[in-house]
Parts: structure tokens; C-alpha cells; sequence
């Protein structure tokens, strides 16, 4: 549902146009030019209710992406704790592989570079 305070500015809006609608009507010089001015004050009331409209579907759609973002935010916090486990892990056999690494360098060099010597 849209806002109080947005509700309550698009009416006034109206209110106002209606109240220039009858003033122009009163002032105007000419009669067509009274309904140019007349049919833009109909368009421009038009184009505020479309916003309205909009507006209306946008404050409808906003829990449901809150609730959306919540999920994902609880989705995401599950990840990292299972991610931290599989990272330690991966640091360990990232350090073994240096251990066997150094070790073949080492046993290479005793065997003057012939590793079958």
C-alpha cells in the first residue's frame, strides 16, 4: 500500500490541478487555448495516477524482497561456516605438497642430477 504522505500529495496535486482547471476557465483569452490548457491538466492528472499506480506496486513488492534478502543473507552466513572447514583443510595439504616438493629437490641433488643414480 503506498505511504499516507504519498497518498496525501497526489491528492492535493489533483486538488491543485482542479482548482487551475477552473481559473483557466475564468482568465483564458480564448477558447481553445482554454481546452489545450485544459486537456494538459487532464494529461498531467492522468500521468500522476499512473505514478500512483506504480508507486503502489513497488511498496507491495518491497517485503517480499526484504523477506528475499533475509534468506539470502542467512544462505550465505551457512556458507561461510561451511567454507571456513574446506579452507584450513586446503591450507594443510597446500603446506604437505611443500614438504614432498622439498624433499624430491633434495634427494635429486645427492643423486648428481640422475634420480634413477
Amino acid at each position: 500500500m503506498l505511504p499516507q504522505f504519498a497518498s496525501n500529495a497526489v491528492r492535493s496535486a489533483l486538488r491543485l490541478l482542479d482548482g487551475a482547471e477552473h481559473d483557466l476557465e475564468q482568465h483564458a483569452p480564448g477558447e481553445e487555448r482554454l481546452h489545450e490548457a485544459v486537456d494538459a491538466l487532464h494529461r498531467a492528472a492522468d500521468s500522476l495516477d499512473r505514478h500512483v499506480e506504480v508507486l503502489e506496486g513497488l511498496a507491495a513488492s518491497l517485503p517480499a524482497l526484504t523477506d528475499a534478502v533475509a534468506r539470502l543473507s542467512e544462505q550465505l552466513t551457512e556458507l561461510i561456516g561451511l567454507a571456513a572447514p574446506l579452507e584450513a583443510a586446503e591450507r594443510e595439504l597446500s603446506g604437505l605438497g611443500h614438504l614432498f616438493h622439498r624433499r624430491a629437490r633434495r634427494s635429486g641433488a645427492a643423486g648428481d642430477g640422475d634420480p634413477q643414480a
